[in-house]
């Protein structure tokens, strides 16, 4: 009777399949099993390794570009006053230059308008504050609108403001033309 044939994959003796899989010391655990195990106990560190990629060379790959924006140009300088006259100057010392002023600005522009500010420094109360200003508005920017009007500007051409202005150690009467 011929033998029943046994395809080709399958080892005919099956001890010797099952003895390839067992481990030389003679435990019955498989080598899969044991491969199994060390990657389980191996994986932990490798948990802590980075992969390498295109940002282990650039750090920047990936990520949108940012537009270099340049820095504001810096503020013009102020442009000084057409006329600047400090607090408590007699109206001797000033007069004559305002009026030549004046006359030299309505020379020029007929309809000119005389800007005059009032800068006072700050005080520690708003009360103190409040005197400061109302005596430096009438020792002193009053006088100097006077001046401009008696030059020859019509009032109308005259505006007045009275500021604080933390910078100032004494009250300055600035006077700006437009």
């Amino acid at each position: 009777m011929p033998k029943p044939s046994v395809p080709a994959t399958v080892p005919r003796n099956m001890a010797a399949f099952v003895r390839h899989f067992r481990s030389p010391r003679g435990i019955m655990a498989p080598r899969a099993l044991s491969l199994a195990g060390c990657i389980l106990l191996a994986t932990p560190l490798l948990a802590g390794c980075k992969l390498v990629d295109q940002r282990t060379f650039n750090p920047q790959a990936g990520k949108p570009p940012q537009p270099y924006i340049p820095p504001p140009p810096p503020a013009p300088k102020a442009k000084p006053p057409f006329l600047q006259i400090e607090g408590g100057t007699p109206e001797s010392e000033y007069g004559p230059v305002v009026d030549q002023a004046v006359k030299s600005a309505l020379a020029r522009k007929e309809n000119v308008l005389f800007i005059v500010r009032l800068l006072v420094p700050l005080q520690s109360d708003p009360a103190a504050q409040t005197k400061a200003m109302t005596e430096a508005t009438q020792t002193d920017l009053e006088p100097v609108a006077h001046s401009i009007s008696a030059a020859g500007a019509q009032p109308i051409q005259i505006e007045m403001h009275a500021l604080t202005d933390p910078s100032v150690q004494r009250p300055l009467i600035r006077v700006d033309v437009r």
